[in-house]
């Protein structure tokens, strides 16, 4: 919105990827320079200097920004910020929808009734840092020819990593509702604390169907998989996840269903071709276990996701550098 400074001549440097959800980029101003801007009214947006200091306005609160300090502004702020010369600051958007939905299926009932706000300031001395250093890892991996994110599976897989895991490690006004929801969950085995001393082919076997909850996983034929006998692998499923390998499995298909279907706008898709996606072939079937395990019909969440924004869905890797436009391969 404005720029002041007195240098005689600017050179900035800005570099950004797209992703469906996320914006990563970069921003050097190359002089000590005082600006104002508008965060977009659908983003959340935080600010990472990787070197020098940034001092951020937003109202009457004032926060002085180094490597270990980020800030986080929600939809419409109106910041101003004062860089020095040697400033080089990481700058991410995300999506509030996105944001929203994914937490929607962290929550009790998968109800978000107000906007979610963060804590503004971000410490990387805590659990921050390990996700911080998960995002500078992202921008330096889709900066690097041949990365496996260049692949447009992987960075999807990749920014909905960054997104649940910021819930976690930055306050929010959600952050409680979070917790309640982990220990109502707690047996299940993702989230068991005895999930490390489970054993071997146990682990192997949640993994399995976890990574292709669609395909037909029989107790025998999983058995096999993970070396063990299928009286064995059952044994194992009640004694630490108080289930069967086959309910087990069902469960996994109905959360990745409503994950779909939540994610989903009303009439770019139907409820039966998100169900067959993940192997339930029987309508009928499926609507009875769906609505005894959610207390809803599946079409109650298909019509209650959010609509789909403007948001232009790029591949990862476009790149915008000091003013030229290339596309990565």
């Amino acid at each position: 919105m404005g720029v002041d400074s007195q240098e005689p001549v600017l050179r900035p440097r800005v570099h950004r990827y797209l992703m469906p959800d996320v914006q990563l980029g970069y921003v050097e101003l190359g002089g000590d320079v005082y600006l104002t801007y508008r965060i977009p009214d659908d983003r959340h947006v935080i600010h990472a200097p990787l070197s020098g200091v940034a001092e951020v306005t937003l109202g009457p609160e004032q926060y002085s920004l180094a490597r270990n300090r980020a800030v986080v502004f929600g939809p419409a702020a109106r910041p101003s910020m004062r860089v020095n010369a040697g400033c080089r600051m990481l700058v991410l958007q995300i999506r509030q929808a996105a944001l929203e939905v994914m937490l929607s299926k962290r929550v009790k009932d998968g109800i978000v009734a107000t906007p979610l706000q963060f804590e503004r300031l971000m410490d990387f001395r805590g659990h921050a840092g390990s996700w911080f250093r998960g995002w500078l890892f992202m921008v330096q991996e889709l900066d690097t020819p041949g990365s496996l994110l260049e692949d447009p599976r992987h960075a999807r897989r990749s920014e909905l990593l960054i997104m649940d895991t910021l819930l976690d490690v930055q306050p929010h006004n959600y952050a409680r509702a979070l917790d309640e929801r982990f220990e109502a969950t707690a047996g299940q085995a993702w989230a068991d604390p005895r999930w490390a001393t489970f054993p071997r082919y146990l682990r192997e076997a949640v993994e399995i169907i976890e990574r292709n909850p669609e395909e037909d996983h029989k107790t025998k034929t999983l058995a096999a998989r993970v070396s063990i006998s299928p009286r064995m692998l059952q044994i194992a499923f009640k004694d630490y996840l108080g289930t069967t390998p086959g309910r087990f499995h069902r469960d996994v298909r109905l959360e990745r269903v409503r994950e779909a279907l939540l994610e989903a706008s009303a009439g770019s898709v139907t409820v039966d071709r998100i169900a067959r996606s993940f192997g339930f072939n029987h309508y009928g079937y499926f609507g009875g276990v769906y609505r005894e395990k959610y207390g809803e019909s599946p079409r109650i969440a298909l019509r209650t996701s959010p609509e789909p924004t403007s948001i232009p869905h790029q591949r990862s890797g476009t790149a915008d550098r000091d003013d030229e436009r290339t596309r990565r391969r």
